[in-house]
C-alpha cells in the first residue's frame, strides 16, 4: 500500500488495522518503530504518510470513503472439516466481505 500511495500521489491510500498499537506505531513520527521491516519501507512511508498515505482504525469510515478495498487477514489452516490440515480457512476473508 505504500508503494502505491509513493507511485500514485494523486491516489488516498488508507490502511486500516483493528489492532490500535499497530496503527499507533505505524503513525508513529519515528520511522524506525513501524511493525514491518522490509528496505526501504520506512523511507517511503514517511514520504507518504499524511500526504496520501493515512493509518487508520475507523473501518466503517475507510469502507464508507473507499473506491477500491483490498483485503489482508490471517489465513490460517484449517483445524476442522473437509481440507482439514491443508486449506485455508477462510473465515475472516468472508468476515471482511459480510462488512464490506
Amino acid at each position: 500500500m505504500a508503494v502505491i500511495a509513493q507511485k500514485c500521489p494523486h491516489i488516498q491510500v488508507t490502511v486500516v488495522d483493528l489492532n490500535e498499537q499497530r496503527i499507533k506505531d505505524w503513525n508513529d513520527p519515528d520511522t524506525n518503530n513501524i511493525p514491518i521491516y522490509e528496505p526501504g519501507l520506512s523511507e517511503i512511508v514517511a514520504e507518504a504518510r499524511g500526504r496520501n498515505l493515512f493509518f487508520s482504525t475507523e473501518v466503517e469510515k475507510a469502507i464508507n470513503e473507499a473506491q477500491v478495498i483490498f483485503i489482508s487477514v490471517n489465513t490460517p489452516t484449517k483445524t476442522y472439516g473437509k481440507g482439514k490440515g491443508m486449506a485455508a480457512d477462510l473465515k475472516y476473508i468472508e468476515l471482511c466481505a459480510r462488512q464490506i
